[in-house]
């Protein structure tokens, strides 16, 4: 189970070097508007920011936050400092000059030091133009589509699939194990085809991992007090067809699993 403070739904978290860069970025998070999730609930960016005070930032580089994918793309699209960006150019795959100078550097004067560093690469994956190191098969980032409005551009998912309105059982348990243990609670899985999904107590709902969804409980796992109220919310949830949804009890073999279908 985790909260909204480590909503495990993104990449990392961002790193900062010092008080003064923490303070600057989260004196611009304060006067951000407030960011709306999948299902209209708006929260303040500064409820994903890590709380110090200048006594307890020790020396180095300190975590800061941890955001959602979605909130990740806020601050790539409108976040003016440096030290932020750069962050977030690592965390989502973006090769900066920077790094490519480095790794052209890297791969064309081998030392017994760096011989281990970009081991994928060889000459050929660079060329230099009017003196500047391009890499002309480099595929095009995460970080850049982001900038480009070509990722996580909404709170809530474009991919297209079907939701199913029936379902039907493919397992159960032995008729012995599950009649004594009627009143107990069910742990609730669900084994989307392509993907994966989290359950959001505040909704009742499973969403998609790269959905921006609030929610005080945020787990990969949902309870049911019975089968019968099962069958009832699984046409609620609206979860794609060929969904797998797997009910485990507390005993051996005391299993339940249903396939959604059209």
């Amino acid at each position: 189970m985790i909260s909204i403070k480590d909503y495990m739904a993104a990449i990392d978290k961002i790193y900062l070097n010092n008080w003064e860069e923490y303070s600057q970025f989260k004196e611009w998070c304060k006067e951000q508007p407030l960011l709306e999730d999948k299902y209209g609930v708006k929260i303040p960016l500064t409820e994903f920011i890590f709380s110090y005070s200048k006594e307890n930032w020790k020396e180095g580089e300190r975590p800061v936050c941890n955001c959602p994918y979605y909130v990740d793309a806020y601050i790539i699209r409108n976040c003016p400092f440096d030290f932020v960006q750069k962050e977030l150019m690592l965390n989502y795959g973006h090769w900066s000059q920077e790094k490519i100078d480095e790794a052209y550097e890297c791969v064309t004067n081998r030392t017994e030091e760096n011989k281990d560093f970009y081991t994928w690469l060889s000459e050929d994956d660079f060329k230099v133009i009017d003196g500047v190191v391009t890499m002309p098969n480099l595929e095009k980032s995460d970080y850049q589509k982001i900038k480009d409005g070509e990722l996580y551009a909404t709170p809530y998912t474009n991919r297209e699939y079907v939701v199913g309105k029936h379902f039907k059982c493919v397992k159960h348990p032995i008729y012995y194990f599950n009649t004594p243990f009627k009143t107990k609670r069910w742990f609730i899985d669900v084994y989307i085809p392509n993907g994966f999904m989290w359950y959001h107590e505040n909704h009742n709902s499973w969403d998609f991992s790269d959905e921006f969804v609030i929610s005080d409980w945020t787990s990969s796992t949902a309870f049911c007090k019975t089968i019968k109220a099962l069958k009832r919310l699984m046409i609620k949830w609206k979860l794609p067809v060929g969904t797998r949804v797997r009910a485990t009890g507390k005993y051996v073999s005391d299993t339940y699993e249903f396939i959604i279908t059209l």
